[in-house]
């Protein structure tokens, strides 16, 4: 909205600054307001109907925004890792940053975020809290494993590969030092147990809209994807018609080399790792799965392994295979070109019937 009347905020935790500029770019008002239903409707008021708005992405923007735009303003979220000239610039307060928001807004160069929607946050909640629990569970598992190895007692039980089979779970749990370890033991079992059983509902609500979902049935056609994993990743992409080209997207997941340029020298430094974490580690657990079970995809590892001698920058190359894959299946909404027509239909059939998932699940 270029030469418009426009407003730039700068939020805090528990008050904000607001800077409303004409369309000559004179600063016409300035106040300050509180993060809270009374505050919203201040600025509301105080704000012009006919302003746009701009703000930082921040943990208090979805409250904000929704407040606002429920009133009828037109809101511009913007992305901060881009603005990284406000966070550079010699003077930096509310004030000053508000005014460069609401200037980028007036003159159309205001790098936009990308703002979920409610349901979409609501969605995002419920996988990002199955990720924490499955890695507190993981943590778990490995303080009981590192217990049982520390006193002796690892050896004396079943012999699987599960460490925490049916047979191994039984067998830990009836064992008896005899002293104040059994309480130790028996509550770090307890605590395994109490994790494992918040991930139920969790992945049943997951479940519920995977199933609705045509891109998390897409991206199952890939080998050693399940749904919990083919969500997040759906839901860190989101649309992925937002996304120019396949770069745009590696972009975004922050998996393109950090550039460097000096006096017409580019030398290209490691993994940018810009964007959502998330998303790089569930692309990391895909480019994993594949590896494992993928002949093609193992091959391609390989050969990145011989060219490069990192495994690291082997595996940050087929990440990046893994995902211009998805990106063209996501686009031209084909299966993965090396799917298993007969897994995939068994996959499918479990998600539905609500049964377990073939293997990949973080």
């Amino acid at each position: 909205m270029p030469n418009s009347v426009a407003c730039g905020i700068d939020i805090g935790d528990s008050t904000s600054l607001a800077s409303v500029y004409s369309k000559a770019g004179e600063l016409v008002d300035r106040f300050e307001f509180e993060m809270n239903s009374e505050g919203y409707e201040l600025a509301s008021k105080r704000v012009p109907m006919e302003a746009g708005i701009a703000c930082e992405a921040t943990l208090m923007t979805y409250p904000l925004v929704k407040a606002l735009e429920g009133r009828g303003h037109r809101v511009t979220v913007a992305n901060p890792k881009q603005l990284k000239w406000i966070v550079e610039s010699r003077k930096k307060n509310d004030r000053v940053d508000s005014e460069k928001l609401a200037r980028l807004l007036m003159v159309g160069m205001l790098p936009e975020a990308h703002l979920l929607s409610e349901e979409e946050r609501l969605k995002r909640d419920l996988l990002v809290q199955r990720v924490t629990l499955g890695k507190e569970v993981g943590r778990m598992k490995t303080r009981v494993l590192s217990y049982l190895k520390r006193e002796g007692v690892n050896e004396f039980l079943p012999q699987t590969d599960d460490n925490y089979s049916v047979a191994r779970r039984k067998a830990i749990r009836s064992f008896s030092f005899g002293d104040k370890r059994d309480v130790v033991l028996r509550t770090m079992m307890d605590r395994l147990d109490f994790l494992e059983g918040q991930c139920g509902p969790l992945e049943e609500e997951i479940r519920g809209f995977a199933k609705e979902s045509d891109d998390v049935r897409l991206l199952m056609t890939i080998r050693g994807v399940d749904f919990y994993s083919a969500a997040l990743y759906s839901s860190v992409v989101g649309d992925v018609n937002r996304f120019p080209s396949g770069d745009r997207l590696a972009s975004y997941l922050g998996i393109i080399p950090a550039q460097h340029e000096s006096s017409g020298v580019k030398r290209m430094g490691r993994m940018s790792k810009e964007g959502i974490p998330l998303g790089r580690w569930v692309l990391d657990v895909m480019a994993g799965n594949a590896i494992n079970f993928n002949p093609a995809i193992r091959q391609y590892y390989l050969s990145a392994l011989n060219r490069t001698g990192r495994a690291k920058k082997a595996r940050v190359l087929t990440m990046r295979k893994m995902e211009r894959m998805t990106y063209h299946m996501l686009k031209s909404r084909e299966p993965w070109r090396y799917e298993d027509r007969g897994l995939t239909e068994r996959k499918l059939s479990r998600l539905d019937g609500g049964g377990d998932q073939e293997g990949g699940e973080p």
